[in-house]
């Protein structure tokens, strides 16, 4: 589980850190800097999870997320301030502060720690032409004699293993260590692959979808590939849920029928279904209370920009998952061009796919979504603390985040700030003074004027 992410000159965060649960919820007004957050576990998992790019110690433009450039993503875009993104997972704390060399336009770290319970199994620190580099919490100069120090090197945010290996770093006049120490220092290595290891788990099923999702498209062909994740814009969603209809028994997610369930409770269809056209192509239809279908391209758009947030949510924690796995999906605006009654429902779907090992990330503007995962808390079906929900808001170009908690009966610890989401209440009593004036005064040939809210007073 990822328990907290520290950022440090990231985007529009001079310094925040955020402390994570179940489900995570970020709100805010627009431009508030709420996807920095986002941004940041969409960079720390491309930059994992990539191959091509295994050496570069930052991947800011990759499958989840296109960040721009090193500038783009510090803090009042200076090139020479350093960024520090720290991870906690599991019981581990990874804290990485990185650097841009203009001279070579490369990223490099510059500092890099990790522990665990609090204590330090790995530090590096460069600074100019100089570097410290401690291994066990000892500088291995002094505590580990014989071996030589070499500046470390790094892939998917842990060291090398050639860096840490006492083969390659023993000098030659001593190709051995004594047994106290050799023992020591196996023991420190064996616990920064055990970190390695619980690193991969939180990230090697993590999916993010963004809040532009693709057109559907009329028909979909029977290309034989298959999709591991559904895609940033939602790319390969007829993929999956084409691919997962094809599997059968356990090998089944049985996307469909948890679709068509959700669809038929929020009232936008009876079913979804896949509809052969032939042996080349397929589409996609919604089925209606008379049996008639519907290509998904003719239906409301509300249809076709929830489905790759249905779609991803089942892939992601779909049934059958290994009990160390800690699957991960983040999402933006899941509830983009859907009435009331739909976002609501998007919060039952979610706390009842969501596994006991698994996260999910949610970047909002709905309070019928917030609200129905608080009525979850209410009748018992989450705790409270299996929620967390961060407003964020910026002043002066920096971002800043205040937590708010759910009590165990669904009530929020502390008032909404700035008044975000009772903004029905408000309008509700901006109506009745209306309705009010109305009697008053009825005058039919008034001239309608637009009223700034900070107009009622």
């Amino acid at each position: 589980m990822i328990t907290h992410i520290r950022l440090r000159n990231f985007r529009a965060f001079k310094q925040q850190n955020f402390e994570f649960s179940k489900i995570n919820i970020f709100v805010g007004p627009n431009n508030s800097g709420k996807s920095s957050a986002i941004s940041a576990l969409n960079l720390v998992a491309q930059t994992y999870l990539s191959t091509e790019f295994s050496q570069t110690p930052l991947m800011i433009n990759g499958q989840f997320d296109q960040l721009g450039t090193y500038k783009d993503i510090v803090y009042k875009n200076r090139a020479n301030t350093p960024l520090g993104i720290d991870i906690g997972f599991d019981q581990f704390d990874l804290r990485i502060e990185f650097k841009y060399r203009s001279q070579r336009r490369e990223i490099e770290i510059v500092k890099y720690e990790l522990y665990e319970k609090g204590t330090q199994l790995f530090f590096y620190q460069s600074k100019k032409d100089s570097y410290t580099f401690k291994f066990g919490g000892e500088n291995i100069e002094e505590g580990f004699p014989g071996i030589r120090k070499r500046r470390p090197r790094f892939s998917g945010f842990f060291p090398d293993r050639f860096t840490y290996d006492p083969m390659v770093l023993l000098k030659r006049e001593d190709r051995s260590l004594p047994d106290s120490a050799y023992d020591r220092w196996r023991n420190i290595e064996q616990r920064i692959w055990t970190a390695r290891r619980h690193f991969r788990r939180n990230f090697f099923r993590f999916d993010s979808l963004g809040p532009f999702r693709d057109k559907p498209e009329r028909t979909y062909l029977y290309s034989g590939e298959t999709a591991s994740r559904i895609g940033h814009t939602g790319a390969n969603t007829a993929i999956l849920l084409s691919a997962d209809t094809a599997r059968r028994g356990a090998e089944s997610k049985a996307m469909l029928s948890a679709i068509s369930q959700w669809f038929s409770v929020t009232g936008i269809a009876n079913a979804i279904n896949i509809h052969p056209i032939g042996p080349r192509h397929f589409e996609l239809v919604l089925v209606e209370g008379d049996g008639s279908q519907s290509n998904i391209s003719d239906v409301g758009f509300g249809c076709s920009q929830v489905l790759p947030v249905l779609v991803a949510s089942l892939n992601v924690f779909g049934k059958s998952l290994p009990t160390f796995d800690h699957p991960i999906f983040v999402v933006q605006e899941p509830e983009i061009h859907l009435h009331p009654n739909a976002q609501a429902a998007l919060g039952s779907f979610f706390t009842g796919v969501l596994p006991n090992n698994g996260q999910l990330f949610i970047e909002t503007h709905s309070d019928n979504l917030i609200l129905r995962i608080a009525q979850h808390v209410a009748d018992g079906r989450l705790d409270s603390d299996d929620v967390k929900i961060f407003y964020v808001s910026k002043r002066d170009g920096t971002s800043k985040v205040v937590p708010l908690e759910l009590n165990p009966d669904g009530s929020l610890g502390k008032d909404w700030p700035e008044g975000f989401f009772p903004q029905r209440q408000s309008e509700s009593l901006a109506l009745a003074r209306a309705i009010a004036n109305k009697e008053k005064s009825p005058d039919k040939n008034r001239q309608l004027r637009f009223i700034y809210p900070e107009d009622r007073k």
